[in-house]
């Protein structure tokens, strides 16, 4: 890929450390795919929370090759309702990054939350990507075997340098306000109108959307580092303006996501 910035988007965390699991892949394939990961749900019903991080997300349940999907970027959280015991495998690619293997842009993905992978990838690819995962147990050792698999289907795909040109911008911006006239757009090479539709049809956002949720990721990454209660000062007015934000962003104050398990029981205890 030829879009060049340092975006390592995160989630929240889940009390049981084994049941949840991240591993950045190297180089080169680092340049499509931002992370694996892999969340083992316990026996029981479970809920997933997850929240927006503009990247497009891969999902295999490594028991079930026909529950393998594809997730567009989202501009607010989302609950996957999940029944354990299970395990799924999920390749998060790098903003744009999905380019590499999927050549249907987003926009023509339609209105959709997921879409079945096969739609999207000849089902060689699924098919490979499925086996490669499923040769062994350790999740590491899926993940080396994982890379050999993809860096024999990848390609590098030309970006739109007006796409690039916004993104840089937004990245290189992220602690201020947003100016996305018709006077700073023409830096990207378009028009504020052109740049909306290029962004829904490539990034699946428009523009504001896309910068907010690169904000949001921004600030969430700083308080998963640090304890400090007001690490939104870098990104945001005031905290009535960072807790409205993070709230319609997460569906929680961010009190309450430093103390959620994004995976839990859904029956309450008492």
């Amino acid at each position: 890929m030829l879009l060049d910035v340092n975006y390592n988007p995160t989630q929240g965390h889940v009390t049981d450390g084994e049941a949840y699991k991240t591993l950045l892949p190297s180089a080169p394939l680092n340049l499509w795919v931002q992370s694996y990961w892999q969340l083992n749900v316990p026996k029981g019903p479970f809920s997933y929370h997850s929240v927006p991080d503009n990247c497009v997300d891969w999902i295999i349940n490594l028991n079930n090759f026909d529950d393998n999907f594809v997730i567009p970027p989202f501009l607010s959280s989302t609950l996957f309702h999940l029944t354990g015991p299970a395990s799924f495998f999920g390749i998060r690619f790098r903003i744009l990054g999905h380019n590499g293997l999927i050549s249907i842009p987003l926009g023509d993905w339609g209105l959709v939350d997921s879409v079945k992978a096969r739609e999207l990838l000849p089902i060689e690819v699924v098919c490979s990507v499925f086996e490669s995962i499923g040769k062994v147990q350790r999740f590491e050792e899926r993940c080396d075997d994982l890379s050999v698999t993809l860096l024999a289907k990848v390609k590098c795909v030309e970006v739109d340098s007006r796409l690039t040109n916004f993104i840089q911008y937004c990245h290189k911006n992220i602690s201020s306000n947003f100016d996305l006239s018709d006077k700073q757009c023409a830096e990207f090479g378009v028009s504020a109108r052109q740049l909306r539709r290029l962004t829904k049809q490539h990034l699946g956002l428009l523009p504001k959307d896309f910068a907010k949720v690169l904000r949001f990721q921004n600030t969430l990454t700083a308080m998963n580092a640090t304890q400090h209660s007001t690490v939104w000062l870098d990104n945001y007015y005031d905290q009535p303006h960072f807790i409205r934000e993070f709230k319609c962003l997460s569906g929680l104050t961010p009190t309450q996501f430093r103390s959620l398990s994004v995976l839990y029981n859904n029956i309450s205890t008492k």
